[in-house]
């Protein structure tokens, strides 16, 4: 499982460093380029609300096995360097599709733990699948500057291939067959979820939170590359940084809160995140913009967010027991599809310094104290056992 769970991360990281030489490549514009990371997040976003109730109803290993061998030939097709179009459809191809792998691995940690152990669990999720942000950037980095932009499609393809030698060999299948249901019934279980007063405003919280993490891969190769002159390994290594500060937040979590209320947890390091972002959208519209200016306050306002992603993620999976599958699957898709919106609506605000990727941040730090703090007033009063 904790094999298998970062290839999803690792699809949108690893060839963000060469979003600027595939512009060049193709003669194409900012936006057409990063369409092609908006797209694979749409994509994995709504294939991961279908794979819910599939996992539920096929079990954990076939899909998995079927949606990472198809990741891997779609990989396979990018890196030959189809016209951009094509390109962008394949993209949609490789976020469908991985999204059985990442909806099958977390629906492992339903299956397998209760109460206390799957708080734990989820942790560990959590920091598995941060791997795959924490270090394919800078791998990316040095494969774009090596070999070119196909290259982290082809370490695509080959890791996808490993991960299904890995499903089929080792990953057992960990389903209750006494829970199993048809397709229909499991779609069904949505509309439970969709009401549910604690899931949803969870769920949406958590996509605004992602935000933060989406936005920069989407915003910042242009801004560190293009506008502040910086080659694709400083950027993968800036990636690198900012994905072990993600890591150490996760880790953070595990010993702050078990020793104050997680409510408190979530308003203060929220509300420091949302005045870093606040302060940092002034004074880039008063001219304060540099490396510096980008890197070190986006850091720090993963770090204070890191330390509240895993207590949503466990609260939606305990929400649903009976439907691990479904009920992970809708937060996931819920956070990613969200969070293309709101990067796409970045994206399109043109500029020269990063007030845009700002703006984003107090926007979606803000939706997200909103549900956190607003809607789940009482939710997040313990502390981790």
């Amino acid at each position: 499982m904790l094999v298998l769970v970062p290839l999803a991360g690792a699809a949108t990281d690893i060839y963000v460093a060469s979003l600027p030489a595939m512009a060049a490549h193709y003669a194409a514009s900012r936006v057409a380029i990063q369409s092609t990371l908006l797209v694979f997040m749409g994509f994995y976003g709504l294939g991961q609300i279908l794979a819910g109730p599939v996992s539920d109803t096929l079990g954990r290993r076939t899909p998995m096995v079927i949606g990472t061998a198809v990741f891997a030939l779609a990989s396979v097709a990018i890196a030959l360097a189809p016209p951009l179009a094509v390109l962008i459809v394949l993209r949609a191809v490789q976020g469908l599709f991985v999204a059985c792998t990442a909806v099958g691995a977390r629906a492992i940690v339903a299956d397998c733990f209760d109460g206390a152990e799957r708080a734990k669990a989820s942790n560990w999720m959590t920091v598995a699948w941060a791997t795959g942000p924490i270090l394919s950037p800078a791998l990316g980095g040095y494969l774009q500057l090596w070999f070119g932009w196909t290259a982290a499609f082809w370490f695509l393809a080959a890791a996808g291939a490993v991960c299904v030698l890995v499903a089929l060999l080792l990953l057992p299948e960990t389903r209750d067959p006494a829970l199993v249901r048809t397709l229909k019934d499991g779609f069904a279980g949505y509309r439970r979820m969709a009401t549910d007063r604690v899931y949803l405003p969870t769920a949406l919280g958590m996509a605004c939170l992602i935000s933060v993490m989406y936005g920069f891969e989407v915003l910042a190769p242009f801004l560190i590359q293009k506008d502040l002159h910086k080659g694709p390994v400083f950027y993968g290594h800036l990636q690198l940084v900012l994905g072990l500060l993600w890591l150490a937040g996760n880790t953070a979590n595990r010993f702050v809160a078990a020793r104050v209320l997680v409510s408190r947890l979530i308003s203060a390091a929220g509300g420091a995140a949302l005045l870093v972002s606040v302060l940092m959208l002034l004074l880039d519209l008063a001219g304060v913009f540099s490396v510096a200016a980008v890197a070190v306050p986006a850091g720090a306002v993963y770090f204070l967010l890191a330390m509240i992603w895993p207590n949503g993620y466990a609260k939606c999976l305990a929400r649903f027991p009976d439907a691990g599958g479904s009920a992970n699957a809708l937060v996931s898709g819920l956070f990613i599809v969200v969070s293309a919106l709101f990067t796409a609506g970045a994206s399109l605000l043109i500029a020269a310094t990063a007030w845009p990727l700002w703006l984003l941040y107090a926007c979606v730090i803000t939706g997200m104290l909103v549900c956190f703090r607003g809607f789940l007033a009482r939710e997040f009063d313990y502390r981790l056992g």
